[in-house]
């Protein structure tokens, strides 16, 4: 899946799982979760896994941050790099 797609796809989970509690929010792909009250630390957790899941990603703690997980733009990068093995 190209990085487009996979943008796409967290944009939509995002939408569907989460956006729903702030009506009429724009959220820009590379706005911070945390930061704009999109995720709380449970949501990042269900964000992690459905990462895990639909990509068939193994994410280990220590990736777990905001670095890789705190935006669409993130999770974005780093499903693609991961994916790529690069």
């Amino acid at each position: 899946m190209s990085e487009a797609g996979v943008r796409r796809e967290m944009r939509e989970f995002i939408e569907e799982n989460f956006l729903y509690l702030h009506p009429g929010m724009e959220l820009a792909d590379d706005d911070r979760f945390l930061e704009r009250g999109v995720l709380d630390s449970l949501g990042f957790v269900e964000l992690v896994e459905e990462v895990q899941s639909r990509y068939g990603l193994t994410v280990e703690d220590l990736e777990i941050t905001e670095e890789s997980f705190g935006s669409i733009e993130a999770v974005t990068r780093f499903v693609t790099r991961n994916r790529t093995g690069t």
